[in-house]
């Protein structure tokens, strides 16, 4: 009987500590850095199809998803927009979102970054 207790102390202990091992090595892991290159949209084009950088004021990311204050609706070029891979586009008065897929936040800050 004392056998299998033993085997059962030994087995715990074995799951806990690669358990702990498991968590820490998932902590540690640091996401993949993104380049240009990797952003499968044409910045330029994108900028463009808001108007160009001046008629952008600012942009925010959330999820999927960039949400883009302009300042002339009129210069917002919709059709460009779905050209360039947005699977959704909802338009307000001085606010275009854009649903751009896992790079959004990427880009939403390449954006914020030439204003």
């Amino acid at each position: 009987m004392s056998d299998y207790f033993i085997y059962i102390l030994i087995a715990v202990v074995l799951i806990v500590l690669v358990w702990f091992i498991f968590a820490k090595g998932l902590k540690n892991k640091k996401p993949k850095e993104v380049t240009l290159k990797d952003i499968p949209i044409d910045l330029e084009a994108l900028i463009n199809a808001f108007g160009g950088i001046d008629n952008i004021r600012e942009t925010e990311a959330q999820g999927s998803k960039i949400r883009v204050f302009v300042e002339n609706d009129d210069l917002v070029k919709v059709n460009v927009l779905k050209e360039l891979g947005a699977s959704g586009i909802i338009q307000s008065t001085g606010k275009v979102t854009v649903i751009l897929g896992k790079f959004s936040s990427e880009i939403s800050g390449i954006i914020n970054d030439k204003k």
